[in-house]
């Protein structure tokens, strides 16, 4: 094991080789937090970690009543977007994807979020406020978080096409936050805050302050990918 690596990156990798070495297959549950943290002998707080990054992967889900699960493969869909990773040119074709996608998912959202959405959402702002500084992780959570407002929209066609792209949103999240945190434009309690004023308007049900304030966000999320052409 590389000794350079965090703990939860090493437990990331190690369940990732396991699930496609197809030790545990598609629809099967995986360990629960408290056996995995025994058996790699870490805390919790980083299984949970580790287990975020496989979900924003798209390795893994949560499922109502506990659990998390190996996904079943993807659509032709998602290989597409996970080819599309070489150059800012075709993150921004992404990107342009993410913003007819995501402006009217944040919409829906505030319009038809259920209370499980909510605290869904609540959690992940909840884990994005503890990362402040911790930028990889909270590179995952950011992913997670934009994920989340798809499966909250109530629209199942939305959701899917979402989370058949987990790796290209990912991608394109990881790179605007390098962007803007080295080049000193944002910080990563600016980044924190976009993201919470996003949340406050799907939680208060309203539609229009979701979708401009994703809008805005996208917007500066290609305006930073432009910048460093």
């Amino acid at each position: 094991m590389n000794l350079h690596k965090k703990n939860y990156e090493i437990i990331t990798d190690e369940l990732r080789r396991i699930i496609e070495a197809g030790l545990v297959k598609p629809g099967e549950k995986l360990e629960t937090i408290d056996q995995l943290a025994a058996q790699y002998r870490v805390g919790r707080s980083t299984v949970r970690e580790a287990l975020s990054h496989l979900k924003a992967l798209g390795l893994v889900e949560s499922r109502q009543g506990g659990g998390t699960y190996v996904k079943k493969p993807g659509l032709e869909p998602q290989a597409v977007f996970d080819s599309l990773q070489t150059s800012n040119a075709e993150l921004t074709e992404v990107l342009q994807v993410r913003k007819i996608l995501e402006v009217g998912a944040a919409e829906l959202a505030a319009k038809h979020r259920t209370e499980d959405d909510v605290e869904e959402l609540c959690k992940i702002v909840e884990q994005m406020r503890n990362a402040v500084g911790n930028e990889g992780i909270s590179q995952i959570y950011d992913t997670n978080f934009h994920l989340a407002i798809a499966k909250a929209s109530g629209n199942k066609m939305l959701e899917t096409m979402m989370t058949h792209m987990p790796n290209a949103i990912y991608r394109t999240i990881q790179d605007s936050r390098k962007i803007w945190l080295y080049s000193g434009k944002e910080t990563a309690g600016k980044l924190f805050e976009e993201h919470r004023k996003l949340f406050e308007a799907i939680r208060d049900g309203d539609p229009k302050a979701a979708a401009a304030t994703m809008a805005k966000h996208l917007a500066q999320v290609e305006s930073a990918l432009q910048s460093d052409k």
